[in-house]
């Protein structure tokens, strides 16, 4: 008697274990349904966000703030809100862009910046302190290029230009200023 239930119990443990199975490779292979991200939506967001980005040697050579980064998995697009990016780099003078929110497109490639946007570079020997304020700017990050097609309001020293839109090249260190260009010159040195 003990071998047959034994025999019995052995049995009921197999077809257990192979009803399991079988449900279990039926529900491997059955489709999910999940729910398709809504568009626009972002796929994830973070407050209070550093970044630090390096160059091949490792060293820094921005650093980005933000109140909060928002990321489309869509187009690869991330919103910032309240973005101050910050050039780290040893031998050039410290570049600062602000502004209330940004737009980062073909993976950081070009930066659009908008609402009380402000770019300031650090005095550097004989040039003085350099300020651009707009309400719209485009940067490209890897060229230090910054423009506008929007009025710009520059200083720098005693300086003062206004102007209907504007081109940056920070490694060259050439401003171009244009359509309905007024100014106030700061007197020469002597």
């Amino acid at each position: 008697m003990r071998d047959r239930l034994s025999m019995l119990i052995a049995a009921v443990l197999l077809a257990v274990v192979t009803v399991t199975s079988y449900w279990y490779s039926r529900e491997m292979r059955r489709p999910t349904v999940r729910t398709p991200p809504t568009p626009g939506a972002p796929d994830f967001v973070v407050e209070r966000v550093v970044l630090t980005q390096f160059d091949e040697s490792g060293q820094a050579r921005y650093k980005l703030f933000a109140e909060e980064l928002s990321y489309f998995n869509e187009n690869d697009d991330i919103d910032l809100t309240r973005p101050r990016l910050v050039s780290l780099l040893p031998d050039q003078p410290q570049l600062q862009a602000s502004s209330a929110q940004a737009r980062v497109t073909n993976a950081g490639e070009q930066v659009l910046m908008q609402g009380d946007v402000l770019l300031q570079r650090a005095a550097a020997g004989d040039r003085p302190a350099l300020t651009i304020r707009t309400e719209r700017m485009t940067a490209i990050p890897d060229e230090e290029r910054f423009t506008s097609d929007v009025p710009v309001q520059i200083e720098q020293g005693g300086t003062r230009l206004a102007g209907a839109a504007m081109d940056y090249d920070n490694l060259r260190r050439v401003l171009t200023v244009s359509g309905g260009l007024r100014g106030e010159m700061a007197p020469a040195r002597r």
